[in-house]
């Protein structure tokens, strides 16, 4: 009997209609249209955008984009910032310049289309998929004129970056939203908000702007105490971990010390007397802006001492979870970190683990 009669053949079940990007990247692609989730989180252009001679039909109202927009004025600015003449400007000045400006305004309409989501369940799926379309389309304007950036669009690209990293904080997560590549890990906001600064250096007219509040408000270094922070001990025992495991890298030891650095100082700013709710989100940015690209350089290669460090900083961003946008960051940063570390890392972050009352049997290997 031969092999084609004696044994049923096992049909490939995989779509294999991706993206170009996804399948380069060797990635599952979610094929959602007009741009996959894996693109819009890297800030990249999508095929299926560019394959798209028409909108797919969706039930969507002709008014949609007049009621996000007073969606976006009368709430969601509102959740942005708690410094009132920051929610002014998100509320006021905001949309005003999106008006001349398209990939504001789509920026702008795509994460009030989130926000509204949240609380209109019937209406979840059209809203989330329209705040795909919105983003996508902000992308594929903005995208091209970041390379040369100028005293005439620096403002307008920084606000595009920050409603990028709003976005990409707020948008539903996956299982392994963290896993990039193989098993390499690290928050694409995290790289969006490093971005976010090396714009504003490029260009100090933003400051001159009436956006620059918006700056300062995420803009933590008048906050850094020129006294040193306080003792922390469960620090103090992370530092003495990474002394010993890299005392053959110098460089490398040098990067992680100085983010566990930046880490005692945020802890000390959060727990200063004088926080307020006027002061808490800058010192929540504290430590993003303070690492260094090297630091971040390991993390994205899962480096297990990197990922240490970040595990201790989860306990931090838990404080924020009021914060819509930022809702459930922490745990889910923490458990992609459990993941990823072998069992003798896994003890260097115990603490945080029991700070954060999570239970690790509920994370597979």
């Amino acid at each position: 009997m031969s092999a084609a009669t004696g044994s049923h053949r096992k049909w490939h079940t995989k779509s294999r209609k991706g993206c170009h990007s996804c399948k380069t990247r060797k990635i599952k692609c979610d094929e959602q249209h007009p741009s996959c989730r894996n693109c819009i989180k890297r800030g990249i252009q999508c095929d299926f955008l560019q394959s798209e001679d028409t909108p797919t039909p969706v039930s969507v109202p002709a008014n949609l984009d007049l009621e996000l927009l007073h969606h976006f004025t009368i709430s969601t600015a509102s959740t942005l910032s708690t410094e009132t003449q920051v929610r002014d400007l998100w509320r006021v000045v905001v949309p005003q310049i999106g008006f001349s400006v398209p990939y504001i305004l789509n920026g702008v309409l795509a994460l009030s289309a989130l926000h509204m989501a949240r609380y209109n369940p019937a209406r979840r799926e059209v809203l989330l998929s329209q705040a795909g379309r919105y983003h996508a389309a902000s992308l594929e304007e903005a995208l091209p004129l970041i390379p040369s950036v100028t005293s005439e669009n620096c403002t307008h690209l920084f606000l595009f970056g920050v409603l990028t990293l709003f976005f990409n904080l707020a948008s539903p997560r996956k299982a392994d939203d963290i896993l990039l590549v193989g098993n390499r890990a690290v928050p694409e906001w995290l790289y969006l908000l490093r971005g976010i600064g090396t714009l504003v250096a490029a260009d100090s007219a933003i400051f001159s702007s009436p956006v620059s509040l918006i700056f300062k408000a995420i803009n933590p270094g008048q906050f850094w105490p020129s006294h040193p922070p306080e003792k922390q001990e469960f620090l103090d025992e992370l530092e003495t971990r990474i002394g010993v495991k890299t005392s053959d890298s110098a460089e490398k030891q040098a990067s992680l010390l100085q983010a566990v650095q930046a880490l005692r100082w945020s802890y000390d700013l959060m727990s200063s007397k004088d926080s307020n709710e006027h002061t808490r989100l800058r010192k929540f940015y504290a430590w993003l802006f303070a690492i260094e690209e090297s630091y971040l350089k390991l993390l994205k290669h899962a480096d297990s001492e990197a990922l240490c460090v970040l595990a201790f900083f989860c306990v931090l961003m838990r404080e924020f979870e009021r914060y819509w946008w930022i809702e459930g960051w922490a745990v889910h940063i923490l458990r992609q970190i459990y993941i990823l570390l072998d069992d003798e890392y896994r003890l260097w972050i115990r603490w945080p683990i029991e700070e954060m009352g999570w239970v690790p049997e509920t994370a597979p290997r």
